[in-house]
């Protein structure tokens, strides 16, 4: 829990934060502003972007909607690399050295990482996806998940009681998905079949987030904290969970951005590593592989933490 830097961008954030493998950050701010920051809280880009959030791909490239409906490729120092019409998108969801993908419309898109049309499905409106070894997991609000190959084929659907709600995540072949009916689903990858469901006692709101130890964190009217198997291990009922989300750091821990402006970092014993109300109003946060956490307010603030 130590702070090691702050950054204010002067407006507020749109949406994700995304991190790269070299300790970078990216991240988009109300006023249209793409903002790259290295390992300190140096700011090292600033350029216009349209849509909520950017992702990094694994040799650095950034990728964020240049415009209501252009997503492009955009080098560290901000330069453009590459630009592609995909039709009015909030901006990639997910990507891999392979593939980026991004949500337009009722369609999914595969765009290659040279910034060509890989496919489009139609999939319904897609608010989060996961990337798989040969593919990418996606969920419609309030109803499927669907597992489609890195080809565009659709594998399988799963419909959770009630309907899809929360996140979707991926561990060892396993998909996990939250459930507007109340609990956590574990599905193989290979068939969409339910290995397991955890109940919850209303909709999951926010996760599930695998840490990984492999602990599955969610929130609905609690936080839950789930073994691999399916056994509940614990179920907090001080901290509710707030809209900003559940986020998995890199060891057997879990951030939560909770109700009423706290911030807590549990265990996947239900312990807590610290918890604190000096940040304001939490509006996401990310980790990276370092373990360095990001945590990003209302007013557009990042604190970095380790």
């Amino acid at each position: 829990g130590v702070l090691m830097w702050t950054f204010d961008p002067g407006a507020e954030l749109r949406g994700r934060i995304a991190t790269g493998a070299d300790g970078s950050i990216y991240f988009i701010t109300r006023d249209g502003v793409l903002h790259g920051l290295n390992s300190t809280g140096k700011e090292t880009m600033r350029r216009d972007a349209d849509g909520l959030s950017p992702a990094v791909l694994p040799d650095g490239t950034v990728v964020a909607m240049s415009s209501r409906s252009e997503l492009a490729g955009i080098a560290p120092d901000g330069a453009t690399l590459w630009h592609l019409e995909i039709g009015q998108s909030a901006g990639p969801l997910a990507a891999t050295d392979r593939a980026i993908y991004a949500s337009a419309g009722a369609d999914l898109v595969s765009v290659s990482t040279s910034g060509s049309l890989n496919w489009r499905v139609s999939v319904g409106p897609v608010t989060t996806a996961a990337t798989t070894p040969d593919g990418v997991v996606v969920g419609t609000s309030r109803g499927a998940v669907t597992a489609l190959a890195s080809d565009g084929a659709v594998v399988w659907t799963f419909t959770p009681d009630g309907g899809f709600s929360g996140s979707v995540a991926y561990a060892d072949d396993v998909v996990y998905a939250g459930s507007a009916g109340g609990g956590v689903y574990a599905l193989d990858l290979r068939t969409g079949n339910p290995i397991w469901r955890v109940n919850s006692a209303h909709a999951v709101t926010t996760g599930p987030a695998v840490a990984p130890s492999g602990t599955i964190f969610a929130g609905s009217d609690t936080i839950y904290g789930v073994s691999a198997d399916g056994q509940l291990r614990w179920k907090d009922p001080t901290l509710k969970p707030g809209e900003a989300g559940l986020f998995a750091l890199g060891y057997d821990g879990v951030f939560d951005a909770a109700a009423g402006d706290v911030g807590a970092v549990l265990m996947g014993d239900g312990s807590y590593v610290w918890t604190s109300r000096s940040f304001g109003k939490i509006a996401t946060a990310a980790s990276s592989a370092s373990g360095m956490l990001y945590v990003g307010t209302s007013t557009g603030r990042i604190f970095a933490i380790r």
